[in-house]
């Protein structure tokens, strides 16, 4: 079986992708208050330390995702194995929670094809290499894509005889507003086919404590997450952030539902963004909101899907019922 990685971060796509960041940084730095969409801090550095945060035992989605796919990977391999299929994971990172499906599926001698995509090169690179060294004698090909994920589904056959499942896991949908989520995700439909299926990661409201926990760990591997976007700044539009003079913390908001991470500036100061040709100036505890990841509940999930083109197959969940990934089937 083969193992191929495409890279199409690259040319006029990369320079597009750079007048996309440029853009998103400097509306959200003219906005009042201050705010910074996450996506912008997921280079190949920001996601080798968002893959340590996953790995943090409080930090529950990660947790709960793969009890998830240990407890109910046969209920997965039952929707799969009754005609040809593929699975697609946007945002796969390293694809550890994937590799326990993937490995059921190999374990059961199924022949499918596995696509991770995601905007780190490294990343998917360094996936593709794994999978070849340790699956090489299965019947699973793999096609790495390094793309933003629209692209990167514009390079998969829609052959309408193999059924898709793509995989958006990890809560990443909390990340978006619940306007923007629901533009994404029918867009997502409708790159795909009739029949095909999606699988979407939820993490539900809880306890606002233990959100906070899972926010802000001990050893500091949030806030280097998130200062890590300073470092970006810096190296791609010649910002002259000093990250000493900036800290982190993370707090739930019970008026949007949602764990909001803010970077706070210590001092009054002014940075300078060369490739904006403006200077942003900053009081003394001024924030900049960097991440926003919000809370679901179930009655949301499902008028998600309904009003997106879906129909809800079921939900998978860990035994604490603190998140779920719920699978949906694209409407004619």
């Amino acid at each position: 079986m083969s193992f191929d990685y495409q890279n199409m971060r690259s040319g006029t796509a990369e320079s597009s992708s750079d007048a996309q960041f440029a853009q998103a940084v400097l509306e959200g730095l003219l906005r009042v208050p201050k705010r910074l969409p996450s996506w912008l801090i997921y280079d190949d550095l920001g996601s080798e330390i968002f893959t340590e945060i996953t790995q943090l035992p409080g930090y529950h989605p990660a947790q709960c995702e793969i009890e998830i796919f240990q407890r109910h990977k046969q209920a997965i391999s039952d929707l799969l194995s009754k005609t040809a299929f593929r699975v697609i994971e946007l945002g796969a990172g390293d694809g550890e929670k994937t590799q326990i499906l993937l490995e059921h599926l190999i374990q059961n001698r199924l022949t499918f094809e596995y696509v991770p995509i995601d905007i780190s090169e490294g990343a998917v690179k360094n996936l593709v290499a794994a999978l070849e060294s340790r699956y090489s004698q299965s019947n699973m090909s793999v096609l790495g894509i390094a793309a933003d994920y629209f692209d990167g589904l514009s390079q998969i056959s829609s052959n309408s005889s193999v059924r898709n499942i793509v995989l958006f896991l990890g809560s990443t949908i909390g990340n978006m507003e619940l306007p923007v989520a629901e533009q994404f995700v029918r867009k997502l439909g409708e790159s795909l086919n009739a029949g095909d299926y999606v699988m979407i990661g939820f993490d539900l409201m809880k306890d606002p404590k233990t959100l906070y926990a899972a926010y802000n760990d001990s050893t500091g591997v949030f806030e280097r997450f998130n200062l890590h976007l300073l470092d970006i700044l810096n190296q791609k539009l010649g910002a002259n952030f000093l990250k000493e003079h900036f800290v982190q913390q993370g707090s739930y908001n019970p008026r949007t539902h949602a764990v909001e991470s803010h970077i706070y500036s210590t001092r009054e100061q002014v940075v300078l963004i060369k490739a904006l040709g403006k200077e942003f100036s900053f009081d003394a505890w001024e924030a900049i909101q960097a991440e926003h990841s919000y809370k679901y509940t179930h009655a949301e999930i499902e008028l998600l899907a309904e009003k997106s083109g879906y129909q809800v197959v079921t939900h998978l969940s860990d035994v604490h019922a603190n998140f779920v990934d719920s699978v949906w089937e694209v409407k004619p």
